[in-house]
């Protein structure tokens, strides 16, 4: 109860400032005492159309994690049980995810404007599987090690092919695993901000990076920053609420033997 209660103090106060006027923000006046508004979000709906750029990070969050998950869970599946010699790619694969995402910005930048894909969908979402890829692979490969190797052995016996085993046994006892996987490349994914700023300009921005335009030269929009925190982190929540059985699953998933 007490958790819960820390837990829930921030929440309101996050609430709070996104239903409270701007001239509230001065820092030295009562937190918890404020006359509610909506004028924030009719800022954030009406003036800069920020709806657009929630449809833009969900088409990107959605077709990413689709497309991650579908491709890592095989690469996973091959790793542990099928492939005996995968320690090399293991390893390449921890590099590339140990590489920062900064250091690979210009290069990226310079193959997008080459393939003209500058400020699309798919710059976006080829990066974004690029980079989460390692990290659903390595996750993944961990949820099918434990899995034991005779249920495979078994029914290649029985005459399954490879694909049979992947699809007909494996997946529906790592079904846990990889939506636990989906919640964290989920979370990945819609909260990224590095590539978005480098290859994006006015049609595909996400939310994340539309927030950066509410400091202008006048200063802070801070009604508009808090409405629009609220609106970028309620569908996190709200996913990972849903998801949260499966999330602690997988956290939990190869601890006790």
């Amino acid at each position: 109860m007490r958790a819960r209660l820390r837990l829930s103090v921030p929440i309101y106060v996050d609430g709070a400032d996104r239903l409270s006027p701007w001239r509230r923000y001065d820092f030295d006046a009562a937190r918890f005492i404020f006359e509610p508004t909506l004028a924030g979000f009719k800022h954030l709906f009406e003036v800069t159309g920020f709806q657009k750029y929630i449809i833009n990070s969900a088409v990107v969050t959605i077709v990413s994690v689709v497309l991650v998950i579908g491709l890592s869970a095989p690469a996973a599946y091959a790793l542990a049980h099928v492939s005996k010699r995968g320690g090399a790619l293991l390893v390449a694969i921890l590099i590339a995810r140990i590489i920062p995402a900064i250091a690979i910005g210009v290069p990226v930048y310079l193959i997008a404007t080459r393939l003209h894909q500058l400020d699309t969908y798919q710059a976006l979402v080829v990066i974004n599987v690029a980079v989460n890829i390692p990290f659903a692979i390595w996750l993944m490969r961990s949820f099918f090690m434990e899995v034991h190797p005779t249920l495979r052995e078994a029914a290649i016996s029985d005459g399954c092919s490879e694909w049979q085993v992947f699809t007909k046994i494996m997946l529906p006892l790592v079904l846990g695993g990889m939506l636990a996987t989906a919640v964290f490349v989920f979370i990945a994914v819609w909260n990224e901000f590095l590539f978005a700023l480098i290859l994006t300009t006015s049609v595909s921005p996400t939310a994340p990076l539309a927030m950066l335009g509410f400091r202008t030269q006048y200063g802070v929009q801070w009604d508009a920053v808090g409405a629009a925190a609220f609106l970028v982190s309620t569908p996190v929540i709200v996913f990972a609420f849903i998801m949260q059985r499966y999330l602690v699953q997988g956290m939990t998933m190869g601890s006790v033997k």
